[in-house]
Formats: structure tokens, C-alpha cells, sequence
């Protein structure tokens, strides 16, 4: 089993400090979930794994063969019809050409429901497409390319609850395929009911969960949504 560990790492920045002797690791086959408060060093983590950022001190471990990232922010020319967006994902991202065909077989196989509309968006210029059309076709497109280890920034931000039920279900197949997925999300149920575990950025460092359950009970909380203010509330606290 393939794995990504990160042990003792320490980085920031000259006004803040993100992380002080903080350790994760990701293994193929699961999807692993992030949450954090805005400013907490989600995505600088995602920076630091793909080799944007270099650390301060710390180990990273690195098994996988081939990764992809997709980010917050998404922009596509105007002009171009999401066919021609699929054809620039896979011609950037993968060592082989990806088809349609291929690409259609690998969602059939995870979520039969999404083939239609992945077929009816395929031909429709980017300028009508809203972003989260566009957010749920780069990231089931990213999904058919070849890869062991997919990193996700907010992969269903603007999406509506349809196309986030349909997005975690092509997730779920994927990793059932052995690849592993790493999704950060502000949406703590979202998180709790589709991964496998999940970490809290919390006093600069990374605090594991195998369930909501074991979450509230951490923190002595009601709701998911209590558990991770008063976790938010420790961040603050310790900035």
C-alpha cells in the first residue's frame, strides 16, 4: 500500500506561524478529508505536498508515482467548449491520451446516474456553464486521468447537493480502485459522512478523526458544526 506521510513539519510566514511539529498521512485505497477555518493552511499544505512551497523543517514521504491537483480557482476561456477544456486537463495531466469513451466508462462504473450529464455538458461552451457545472466536470475529468494520489481544494464549493451527492460517489469508486484522494472542504458533515478519516487544523498541527462521532466527543459538542468552532476557537487561541 502506497502511502504519503508528513512527520514534524513546521511552516509559515514572517506574521504567522501554520504549522509547528505537525504529522498526516494518506494511504491509497481511502479518501482522506481536511477541515480547517479560512486561513488555517489548507491549501498551503496542498502547496507543500505538490512541491509549491518548500518546508521549513519536517519529513515528507512520498510513495505515489503520479499525482493531480485541483485548486480552489477555476477559469476557463469563454470560448472554448468543455470538450476542449477535457482535452487540455488530459493533455496537461496525463502521460497517455484519454478519451470520452474512457473517461464515460470509469463514471459508469462509479455512478451510471452522472453519464447523461457529463454527456450533455461535454459540448457546451464554457461562457454558459455555471462554475459549479464547471467545478464537477474538471473534477470527474481529473478522476479518469491515470493517477495514484488526486488532491482536492473545496472540490464541491458552488456545487448544488445533486452534483455533490454524484461527485462523492465517482470519489468513493475511485478509491475503492485503490487510488488516494485527499479533499479539503468547509462543509464538516460533507467531510464526516464520505471519508474514510479526516484531520482538523487545529493548534498549528493535525488532529486525526475516524468519525463525526469521535469529533463532538473530542470537543464536547452537539453538532458537527459546534465541533469544529470550538475547534476553529483553539486555532485562534493558539495564533
Amino acid at each position: 500500500m502506497n502511502a504519503l506521510s508528513i512527520d514534524s513539519l513546521y511552516f509559515g510566514y514572517p506574521e504567522k506561524r501554520l504549522f509547528s511539529n505537525a504529522s498526516l498521512q494518506i494511504n491509497s485505497g481511502s479518501i482522506t478529508g481536511l477541515l480547517g477555518p479560512n486561513g488555517s493552511g489548507k491549501t498551503t499544505l496542498f502547496d507543500i505536498i505538490c512541491g509549491l512551497r518548500e518546508v521549513h523543517k519536517g519529513c515528507l514521504r512520498h510513495e505515489f508515482s503520479s499525482q493531480l491537483y485541483l485548486s480552489q480557482t477555476i477559469m476557463t476561456p469563454a470560448a472554448l467548449r468543455m470538450f476542449d477544456i477535457f482535452r487540455m486537463i488530459t493533455l496537461l495531466c496525463s502521460p497517455s491520451s484519454v478519451t470520452q469513451a474512457q473517461a464515460i466508462e470509469k463514471l459508469r462504473v462509479w455512478c451510471p446516474e452522472i453519464v447523461g450529464r457529463y454527456k450533455e455538458i461535454w459540448r457546451k461552451k464554457s461562457s454558459v456553464c455555471s462554475y459549479g457545472e464547471k467545478r464537477w466536470f474538471f473534477t470527474l475529468s481529473l478522476l479518469a486521468v491515470e493517477a495514484d494520489l488526486v488532491i482536492l481544494d473545496e472540490p464541491t464549493a458552488g456545487v448544488d447537493p445533486e452534483f455533490r451527492y454524484y461527485i462523492w460517489r465517482c470519489l468513493q469508486g475511485a478509491a475503492k480502485e485503490g487510488m488516494a484522494i485527499f479533499v479539503s472542504s468547509h462543509n464538516v458533515e460533507e467531510v464526516s459522512n464520505n471519508c474514510d478519516s479526516f484531520y482538523m487544523i487545529t493548534q498549528q498541527q493535525f488532529k486525526a478523526f475516524r468519525s463525526g462521532e469521535t469529533f463532538m466527543k473530542q470537543y464536547g459538542a452537539r453538532t458537527l458544526d459546534e465541533a469544529f468552532v470550538r475547534a476553529a476557537a483553539e486555532t485562534t487561541d493558539s495564533g
